[in-house]
């Protein structure tokens, strides 16, 4: 009996160990969530210049959270969109953000959004433009500038986030345009549904799950910021890595190029080894960090420059023909 127990015991201890080194890098994405909350949870509680769960949007049911800076006002402001699949995600994780963003004289917001199942595209893309609204509306009364706003958005979160500032529409019910924010920071986002349906089925994936959230294939086009870039799109940055196993680096590239074509101004900055949630993580990880270094410096640079002129007549129509993705 006892040595049958031995056995097991080693055979317990080789399983754990393939498991180990089978799903590591699932293991290790786990251990920098739990970190991360750890972070998150501290400074959620303690953080003096927090107004937690705003109501926006009288049709959303959803709220955000609100960072400002605990002297002054007039304060250039970060919308921050965060990611998780469509299904996963609250805004309560990234308030290690603020703590990094606020020193630098920054309001963040940080809407939360329906996640999957219980919505998909469109929803959550109007969601976050009702939130994109009550900010250029609100946000003056938590020390905000209206006229100094740039969107942030990581992951899934960038496709719908960034559909907000392609297709026009969405902020356009709203009474809002896409003019009215300075700049536009991509991670590792998502921007063309057909592409990230195609690299589900490379990896042998299954791609139902992406089809399901956009409501099925025959959406891919209109549920991607790619298909409507255009002049009309805020000085954009993205950031993603090269080694990203989750949303494939081609898809900034082809982003990048269709803003560049189409006469908007592009950056596209490729992190060498880097992975995809890898990179947010280890920026909350790391102070100073290279991807809080990147966001406020390309930010400073869109807000240095002149003020966005008022909305005009004609800037919220829907963008001509939308080109094919």
């Amino acid at each position: 009996m006892g040595r049958n127990l031995g056995w097991l015991g080693v055979a317990a201890a080789s399983l754990t160990a393939w498991l180990a080194i089978r799903y590591r890098g699932y293991a290790r994405y786990l251990w920098r969530l739990a970190g991360a909350r750890r972070l998150a949870t501290r400074f959620y509680a303690e953080c003096a210049g927090l107004t937690k769960n705003v109501p926006y949007g009288a049709q959303t049911g959803r709220t955000l959270d609100v960072y400002r800076p605990e002297v002054g006002g007039g304060h250039p402001v970060l919308v921050y969109v965060y990611g998780g699949s469509w299904n996963s995600g609250n805004k309560e994780l990234y308030a290690p953000a603020a703590q990094r963003l606020l020193p630098e004289g920054f309001v963040l917001v940080v809407p939360d959004y329906t996640t999957f199942p219980a919505a998909g595209y469109p929803t959550q893309t109007e969601e976050i433009a009702a939130a994109l609204a009550w900010t250029l509306q609100e946000v003056a009364r938590f020390g905000g500038d209206p006229r100094q706003v740039v969107l942030v958005a990581q992951s899934a979160g960038a496709q719908v986030a960034g559909l907000c500032l392609t297709d026009r529409r969405y902020l356009a019910a709203h009474g809002h345009s896409p003019a009215e924010l300075r700049g536009f920071i991509g991670i590792s986002g998502v921007y063309d549904m057909e592409t990230q349906l195609a690299f589900e089925r490379k990896l042998r994936r299954s791609e139902k799950y992406v089809a399901n959230v956009i409501g099925g294939r025959h959406n891919a086009p209109a549920a991607s910021p790619l298909t409507f870039a255009g002049p009309h799109v805020p000085p954009t940055l993205l950031i993603h890595g090269d080694a990203d196993g989750t949303v494939p680096l081609e898809m900034s590239y082809k982003f990048h190029q269709r803003l560049v074509e189409a006469g908007s101004e592009s950056e596209l900055i490729v992190y060498a080894g880097g992975g995809h949630s890898g990179l947010l993580f280890d920026a909350l990880a790391h102070n100073p960090s290279r991807l809080f270094n990147e966001i406020v410096t390309f930010a400073r640079r869109c807000l240095a420059r002149s003020q966005p002129s008022p909305t005009l007549p004609g800037d919220q129509d829907r963008p001509g023909p939308a080109i094919a993705a």
